[in-house]
């Protein structure tokens, strides 16, 4: 045979080869994978976490009345003193006018003085002259007692008459602004900066004195964090804490403990934490919840791999294409990473995802993916 044939042959042979390890590679699963590295470790206690409105308020009316007008709208954002809805005013405004006429009646009598006044100046005037002649001696002091007499009596009526009036000027005046307070109140302003979350009176409607019109939630958020008894007596405030919200997917937000409260809930037997957030407080909507860890301590150069590779105390390990199970002995830990003590060295590739795919023994391509 010619050369040219073996030659052929041998090609066409490694063209099968090839191929066939090429096939077989690719249709080898992919494992995703992170290589164990020196890090900072973070020892923490984790904790549910609820976002929640610092106030909650039911807005009520405070008089009966028929709403003629409303500005209630849900999700508006309100301020303190805007108005959200007007009772009906007419019969009290008519209430308001009588009592401003009788008042202005009483103070221009007033201003005139009393109708005994031309009296009361000639009793003065008559005194004055039976004492001039009981002086001079052409008087007697039974007349000079009874001209007293007399004008003391006129000048109580005229006090009599001026202090009446006096009570029934202050009688209206407080009649007048127990009134002008109630047509106040017959505007129902927002009680605090906030938001309407429900609407519960409508116009038309016909309202009882203590009856709700509106529900609203104040602007301030506050961030509470449950953890578990065990875990609570190393938080401290000033603490740092990484926050993961179910809405905002895998994405982490940094706080800081500001406050705690030393007494279980009764039913969960879970201690409150509270934090304070760095993000923007519109992003903390009511009803927003997840999971955190609260930074206990550090400890740096330590061996860390992502906690998304750690089923109870194994993990996959993927060396030159085949995996294995490997048992390993856990340090510190955070939401995120957990520090590897035992079973482990700086560089083994790990699986990070879907672990319930692969067991011991599985041929796999590895793909790298940094933490």
């Amino acid at each position: 045979m010619k050369l040219g044939f073996w030659v052929k042959l041998f090609l066409a042979l490694g063209l099968v080869v090839g191929a066939s390890i090429y096939f077989l590679t690719t249709l080898q699963p992919l494992a995703l994978v992170a290589e164990a590295k020196r890090h900072i470790a973070v020892r923490s206690v984790p904790g549910t976490v609820k976002v929640v409105a610092e106030k909650e308020m039911l807005v009520r009316s405070d008089l009966a009345g028929r709403v003629v007008e409303t500005f209630l709208e849900i999700g508006a954002e309100v301020s303190e003193g805007d108005l959200l809805m007007a009772l009906d005013q007419g019969d009290l405004e008519l209430d308001i006018e009588r009592v401003q006429i009788s008042l202005d009646t009483e103070l221009a009598a007033l201003e005139r003085g009393s109708s005994r006044q031309f009296a009361l100046i000639n009793a003065q005037e008559l005194l004055e002259d039976v004492e001039r002649q009981y002086n001079s001696g052409a008087a007697s002091k039974a007349q000079l007692d009874q001209a007293t007499r007399g004008l003391q009596s006129l000048q109580q009526e005229v006090d009599g008459e001026t202090d009446a009036r006096n009570a029934r000027v202050a009688k209206l005046e407080n009649e007048l602004k127990a009134m002008e307070r109630q047509r106040e109140k017959m505007s129902i302003r927002a009680p605090m900066d906030g938001v309407v979350t429900e609407i519960l009176a409508h116009r038309g409607d016909l309202l009882a004195s203590g009856d709700g019109v509106a529900q609203m939630i104040s602007l301030e958020r506050r961030v509470e964090v449950q953890v578990s008894e065990e875990n609570f007596a190393g938080v401290r405030i000033g603490q740092i804490a990484r926050v993961r919200f179910l809405g905002y997917g895998d994405q982490t937000f940094s706080g800081k403990v500001t406050k705690t409260l030393p007494v279980a809930d009764p039913e969960t037997q879970r201690y409150t934490v509270y934090l304070e957030m760095e993000m923007a407080q519109e992003r903390l909507f009511p009803g927003l919840t997840g999971e955190s860890t609260i930074t206990l301590d550090e400890r740096p150069g330590a061996l860390i791999i992502p906690g998304s590779a750690i089923m109870g105390d194994r993990v996959f390990v993927v060396s030159h294409g085949e995996v294995s199970l490997r048992r390993i002995v856990k340090g510190y830990g955070s939401m995120t990473n957990v520090e590897i003590v035992e079973g482990l060295e700086e560089g083994d590739q790990v699986i990070v995802d879907d672990l319930e795919l692969f067991k011991s023994g599985d041929r796999v391509r590895a793909e790298l993916k940094d933490f």
